[in-house]
C-alpha cells in the first residue's frame, strides 16, 4: 500500500504492534470540534491494495471514555469529551484526501492537538462479485429474524 503525506503535519498511518487490526491516523494540525458532525481531514492520499477497502473507524478506548481533546479556553489540560468516530469507508480506487467523520454530542466545541490520535483504518478485503436476482433464498434456521428477535427454543 502507498501513502503520500499532505502537509507537514501528516503521519503515515501507523500499528501499534504486529497484532493490531488497525493504523492508527493522526491530526495533521490542531482541529477544532464543533457540536455536531465533523470532517477532520488526515491529510494523507492512500493507494490500497487491489480487492482491499479501508474502514475509517473509531479506537475502543475513545468509544467507552470519549475523544481526548482540549477545552477553548484550556488548551494546557487534556480531557475526554463525548464525541464519536463515524464509520467511513476508502474505496480501492479514491485518491483524495482521507479524512475522520467526527460526531461530538457536546455543547461547545473542543481541539484536537496535532499529533493526536483521532481515528482508525482497517483495510479489509471485499467481494466485488455482483448480485443476481433470485425467486428465493436457502433456507436457515435464523430466516428472516433480526434486530434481536432470534427465537430462543
Amino acid at each position: 500500500m502507498k501513502v503520500v503525506l499532505l502537509s507537514p503535519g501528516a503521519k503515515v498511518p501507523k500499528r501499534v504492534n504486529d497484532y493490531a487490526a488497525g493504523y492508527d491516523l493522526f491530526a495533521p494540525k490542531d482541529s477544532v470540534v464543533k457540536p455536531g458532525r465533523n470532517l477532520i481531514p488526515i491529510d494523507i492520499s492512500i493507494e490500497l491494495d487491489p480487492h482491499t477497502e479501508g474502514e475509517v473507524r473509531p479506537c475502543s478506548g475513545y468509544s467507552i471514555n470519549g475523544m481526548k481533546g482540549f477545552s477553548l479556553n484550556d488548551l494546557k489540560t487534556e480531557k475526554r469529551f463525548d464525541a464519536d468516530v463515524i464509520i467511513g469507508t476508502v474505496d480501492e480506487d479514491y485518491r483524495g484526501v482521507v479524512g475522520a467523520i467526527i460526531k461530538s454530542y457536546e455543547d461547545k466545541p473542543f481541539v484536537i492537538k496535532q499529533g493526536a490520535k483521532i481515528a482508525q483504518l482497517v483495510v479489509k478485503n471485499y467481494i466485488g462479485k455482483p448480485f443476481e436476482i433470485a425467486s428465493e433464498l436457502s433456507k436457515t434456521e435464523r430466516g428472516s429474524k433480526g434486530f434481536g428477535e432470534l427465537e430462543h427454543k
